[in-house]
């Protein structure tokens, strides 16, 4: 039967091969601080891609995403967040 170790959380985020990967990037985030986050696990010799910004914020691009993805109006999407349908 085939079996070896089970890295918990912690154990994976500090493990040698993930660090030497880079797999892990710590980036500042406005309202959190310092947050980890795992950055991307495949790696080009020529193109790095990596994370380009922090997570958003519940809600940070409601208002964006209701006006130029589903054409709503200002007094539309401010009458759903009235009725509790959106932050």
């Amino acid at each position: 039967m085939p079996y070896s170790a089970v890295n918990d959380i912690q154990g994976t985020l500090n493990h040698e091969h993930v660090l030497a990967r880079e797999m892990v990037k710590e980036m500042d985030h406005p309202s959190c601080g310092p947050i980890k986050m795992v950055n991307t696990p495949v790696k080009y010799s020529e193109s790095k891609p990596g994370i380009r910004s922090v997570p958003p914020m519940l809600g940070q691009h409601t208002d964006e995403v209701l006006r130029d993805v589903l054409g709503m109006s200002e007094s539309e999407i401010e009458a759903a967040k009235a009725e509790g349908a959106v932050k």
